[in-house]
């Protein structure tokens, strides 16, 4: 995992339980004066040490706009607003005038939101294969194939969440073992969401019905991502299309691997290799690595593919992107995709 994605996940973690012990500690009156050091030292953390770390770990990390630290300082305000004693928590009231744009702005998402099933329905409708391949293969820069890649994902979602847009595609080479592709992880996952978008709906609706509705019947929108995610991960996790494999490690991660960039493909009977890294170099704009990459659920990944050159993993929806020299990936069928592979690349990489 890159650096700037470390960060990421730490500044989110310090970030989540400083809010939850400032609503925690922080006394609800101000009767005196130690009842006002909590709000104190909770005001230097909300608006100076959490904009410092955000500045370091998000924006300087991850190379953002110095504009975006209006983010933090505008969620601190808010918690400030919902967790300071009342008579100084007045002073944060500016935070509720948003709440106009707010619905205007929840307004434009449940348009866009129809626009994008339309245009997803309406690309998808004569697909012979997933868009995210063309998406990253018509740019070269790794921005630009990042933001292809996070568009491509909605006509992909509809291309594998309904079977009749693909009935068409390429017959999968194996299956990967995924818990995306297991029924249970289906069902589970779209419990969650119920559960997720009628606690929504309940705790909005005194708020604003009209937002209620919007949050709820956005997150009920991702059923079409989460069906999506089930039938590939089940039906479509390793394939060839067009002298490429293709590893989908769910539809939020995967990897397009040119056949003639394959340098070996064979069976993982060494535990210690999963184990096994090396020191990472610079190559263009791409981090690059000897770290395995891991796909698929068990003790053991039993087929080991490596590499020519860097090959780059785009994580999800192209968001986060790295490059791997080697994959260690758990089929069912190992010898079924070794020589199918070899068959192809070279007859020296059959199993016996």
């Amino acid at each position: 995992m890159r650096k700037s994605v470390q960060y990421r996940l730490l500044f989110l973690f310090i970030a989540i339980t400083t809010y939850y012990l400032g609503f925690t500690f922080i006394p609800e009156t101000t009767t005196s004066i130690l009842r006002l050091y909590p709000v104190i030292l909770a005001s230097v953390i909300y608006f100076a040490v959490l904009p410092i770390l955000y500045w370091f770990m998000i924006i300087k990390a991850s190379k953002q706009k110095a504009w975006k630290l209006l983010i933090i300082f505008s969620l601190s305000s808010a918690i400030a607003r919902y967790s300071y004693p009342e008579d100084i928590a007045q002073y944060f009231d500016f935070i509720l005038w948003l709440r106009y744009p707010i619905m205007a702005i929840l307004l434009i998402i449940e348009l866009y939101l129809i626009v994008i099933i339309v245009k997803g329905l309406w690309q998808a409708r004569n697909l012979s294969g997933d868009p995210r391949i063309g998406a990253i293969e018509k740019y070269d820069d790794d921005k630009k194939q990042g933001l292809a890649l996070t568009f491509a994902t909605e006509p992909a979602s509809w291309y594998y969440a309904i079977p009749r847009l693909s009935k068409r595609h390429t017959e999968s080479l194996d299956k990967i073992i995924l818990w995306s592709g297991k029924a249970w992880h289906f069902l589970v996952v779209s419990l969650l969401l119920i559960t997720v978008a009628l606690t929504s709906y309940q705790l909005l609706i005194d708020w604003s019905e009209t937002a209620a509705i919007i949050v709820a019947t956005f997150i009920l929108y991702s059923f079409i991502l989460l069906t999506a995610n089930y039938r590939l991960s089940r039906h479509y996790s390793m394939y060839i299309q067009d002298e490429k494999l293709i590893i989908n490690n769910s539809i939020f991660n995967f990897m397009v691997i040119p056949l003639s960039a394959i340098k070996s493909v064979s069976i993982n009977s060494n535990h210690h290799n999963e184990t096994e890294k090396s020191a990472g170099k610079k190559h263009e704009s791409a981090v690059i690595t000897n770290e395995q990459l891991k796909v698929g659920r068990g003790k053991q990944h039993n087929i080991k593919i490596i590499f020519k050159q860097p090959i780059k993993y785009w994580g999800m929806m192209g968001s986060f992107v790295e490059s791997f020299e080697q994959v260690l990936i758990n089929v069912e069928q190992p010898a079924t995709v070794i020589n199918a592979l070899a068959q192809i690349n070279s007859p020296q990489q059959q199993v016996a």
